[in-house]
């Protein structure tokens, strides 16, 4: 009975993979759980060295605040009205809404005066889940095509991106900003897992199009999938056309849904509040709109290129508030370069890229950097697809250059969030 249970049991965690052999439970279990506690240790170090007081307000509980008074706007006026919109004589939060959503259970049940430790919290029990999809999206991936991972690479895949990318300060974080990337990552490696996995249209446009209802420049991330799609049902135009056509209809329920919420604040589909938001740098904002060629040199320099500064004394390094560049804060994405050298997985590698280039020019385009940040907040909104180029790029089985950039990523990181939490969050 022991057997038949415990074969059973396994089973049912290769059905979650629709039937793809995988790693048994228990070693995902083993993998995960270190990381997951590392999280929870991390949040009570923050706590430690810098009480979550930070920034005063979480825009998203105060609006899921307002939801539950019956209103869409704030039930009160903010203490600090940076980045509310103003709008006939009430505040509102003109970010997507997501996050709200998400927080309205919590908020109606906790008092809303502990916002920041409510969003925090929120933030880092969200981020463990984000770990626990990450492993699932890299065991889908190795099976995806040829671009097969040893399961060292997956560990070292994995380490890296819950300890040696921006995930890991931006979950720290809490604050309204960040939170959205939370969330909007949550979404984004659960329509990765579906795009790696069965490829039902309807749902991978369901999981992207609520990153976009966290972070709007994620549903731009959409080739990805449509290509995967082509390439995997180009024998099959009814299959292909089932597929494309259910992604399409997600996705357009999804911005559906945000213009009636414009409506029914704004009195316009198409107005989203920026506008009239009270945001630093409002001055460009309001001169060259909030995408515009004239913010592309000052951004590619801050999310590409911007080292660290030298300091005197410890911590003997530090980083503008406008964010260093990514391949300082997170150098094993360095070997994304490598991914097409490989013949048979350049067309994966073409989707992925395909991915993730339409949103990054866009925030290459935006009005503002992302401040106050340690690294680029932003590269956020495809960072999953980043890691998953940076793996093509790295040998099935990681070498000493692999295992070396990876632990400098985890070191500069945990670096980054003790110079962000002791001397710049205030």
């Amino acid at each position: 009975m022991y057997r038949r249970g415990r074969r059973s049991a396994e089973r049912s965690a290769r059905a979650w993979f629709d039937g793809q052999p995988t790693w048994p439970l228990r070693r995902r279990i083993l993998l995960f759980a270190p990381l997951a506690l590392t999280y929870v240790l991390g949040v009570a170090l923050v706590f430690r060295l810098h009480p979550p007081q930070f920034g005063g307000e979480n825009h998203f509980v105060l609006l899921a605040d307002g939801w539950l008074h019956g209103h869409l706007s704030l039930e009160h006026a903010p203490a600090d009205t940076g980045d509310y919109t103003w709008y006939q004589g009430r505040w509102y939060v003109a970010f997507p809404p997501l996050p709200a959503v998400l927080l309205l259970p919590i908020v109606a049940v906790f008092n809303p005066v502990n916002q920041v430790r409510l969003g925090l919290l929120f933030s880092v029990g969200l981020g463990v889940v984000n770990i626990w999809l990450m492993l699932q999206v890299l065991l889908r991936f190795r099976r995806e095509n040829g671009a097969a991972l040893s399961s060292p690479a997956v560990v070292w895949l994995l380490v890296f991106f819950a300890l040696g990318t921006e995930t890991l300060n931006v979950t720290m974080d809490g604050r309204v900003w960040f939170l959205a990337h939370v969330v909007a990552t949550t979404f984004l490696l659960l329509h990765l897992g579906e795009a790696f996995g069965a490829r039902r249209g309807w749902l991978a446009g369901l999981w992207l199009g609520l990153a976009a209802l966290a972070r709007a420049t994620t549903l731009f991330a959409l080739p990805l999938f449509v290509l995967l799609v082509v390439a995997r049902e180009r024998g099959t135009r009814g299959a292909m056309a089932r597929q494309l056509g259910g992604f399409g209809a997600a996705l357009a329920l999804s911005v559906a849904g945000m213009l009636l919420y414009n409506q029914a604040r704004f009195g316009s589909p198409t107005n989203f509040g920026y506008a009239a938001m009270l945001v630093q740098g409002s001055a460009n904002l309001h001169t060259y709109g909030q995408f515009s060629p004239h913010f592309l040199p000052r951004n590619a320099w801050h999310m590409g290129v911007q080292p660290p500064t030298v300091l005197h004394g410890f911590p003997y390094l530090a980083f503008d508030p406008f964010g260093v560049g990514i391949l300082w804060t997170m150098p094993a994405l360095a070997f994304a370069f490598f991914a097409f050298r490989r013949r048979e997985r350049r067309w994966l590698a073409g989707a992925l890229l395909a991915g993730c280039l339409p949103p990054i020019s866009l925030l290459l385009l935006y009005f503002n950097t992302g401040w106050v940040q340690f690294g680029n907040r932003f590269f956020m909104d495809v960072l999953p697809l980043a890691v998953l180029l940076a793996a093509l790029g790295m040998r099935p089985k990681p070498g000493w250059a692999e295992k070396l950039l990876i632990l400098l990523s985890v070191l500069v990181n945990i670096w980054g969030g003790y110079v962000l939490y002791t001397q710049l969050v205030t």
